[in-house]
């Protein structure tokens, strides 16, 4: 058993979903995340995380950093297409924090070996809402001479508190 208080993602059959029309879902649980395994900060259900609903809650944190990698070869991602990405969240209603305090999607583009960011204000979203998010998907394409797919979520700038925040799946999908 780890004693670590962040919570290392199961990637397995039952959180990553098959490609279908070009779209790939990928459940929370097989992210990566920072205090994730303290129940202080997370609700995540280690023990059926590889055949549960997958949803992880935030209760507070002053440092978000929620992170995917994953091989190409597991997630069926062919390299010479355009992907997009977005987080399925929800804000509760209890939500707290997120006024001034954007979060930002981050992912690694394959063509320029850079992370591309896109930053979106959470507290614009209505509570009880399933809204994909960046509004504007974030596009990349897989890097040819590396085999992982690495994004995130990120709040890690301004140290203040927040909370209330549901992680409900990531979206990958193709740009035709």
């Amino acid at each position: 058993m780890s004693t670590s208080p962040h919570y290392k993602g199961v990637k397995n059959d039952l959180t990553i979903g098959k490609k279908e029309a070009g779209v790939l879902k990928i459940k929370p649980t097989a992210l990566d995340v920072t205090w994730g395994s303290d129940p202080r900060y997370w609700s995540i259900d280690k023990k059926n995380a590889g055949d549960s609903t997958g949803v992880i809650s935030l209760h507070q944190v002053s440092w978000l950093e929620v992170t995917g990698t994953f091989d190409n070869a597991l997630l069926e991602i062919d390299k010479s297409k355009r992907y997009s990405l977005k987080f399925r969240v929800r804000m509760k209603a209890d939500a707290f924090g997120w006024n001034g305090c954007p979060v930002y999607l981050m992912v690694k583009d394959g063509e320029t070996s850079k992370f591309k960011w896109n930053k979106v204000d959470l507290s614009r979203l209505p509570a009880g809402t399933e809204v994909d998010i960046p509004e504007t998907s974030v596009e990349f394409k897989p890097p040819p001479d590396d085999n992982k797919v690495i994004f995130g979520l990120f709040e890690i700038w301004r140290g203040r508190w927040k909370g209330g925040l549901d992680i409900l799946q990531v979206i990958i999908q193709e740009v035709r």
